[in-house]
């Protein structure tokens, strides 16, 4: 089966690839990148449960996986940020027949948005949120 999206072509798409929806946070430092997530994760990664390596960050309860864009596109995680963006997400469905309530959706969107605030305070940045989809 062939699918094709907006920007890229996949010959060998089968029922094994399914859709994500993401609520996402593309965070603009106003300096370096790399330095900006590494205190990011410092003060907000999982103290417990977390390895030296780890990017994820803990928000609301929720744990949310951080990349630093090293173009405009990611092809793993097929998404888009601007070059140096720090993208925050978090994959809120996984899968067909998933679904988030509105309700739901909305609260996360609430907790990451007031997260960002707090993180750009302290890290000199920008945020955006945005939801967006993906196939695995």
């Amino acid at each position: 089966m062939l699918l094709i999206t907006r920007d890229h072509e996949y010959e060998e798409f089968d029922m094994g690839t399914h859709p994500n929806v993401i609520l996402m946070a593309r965070v603009t430092p106003d300096g370096l990148a790399r330095k900006t997530r590494s205190a990011i994760v410092r003060e907000y990664g999982d103290k417990e449960t977390s390895i030296k390596d780890d990017t994820d960050v803990l928000i609301g309860g929720s744990r949310y996986h951080t990349i630093v864009m090293e173009g405009d596109y990611d092809e793993g995680y097929q998404i888009r940020g601007k070059e140096g963006d720090i993208l925050v997400l978090d994959m809120v469905t996984y899968g067909y027949g998933e679904e988030i309530s509105y309700a739901d959706l909305s609260k996360k969107h609430d907790e990451l948005k007031e997260w960002c605030k707090q993180v750009c305070i302290k890290n000199s940045c920008s945020f955006e949120i945005v939801v967006t989809a993906n196939y695995w």
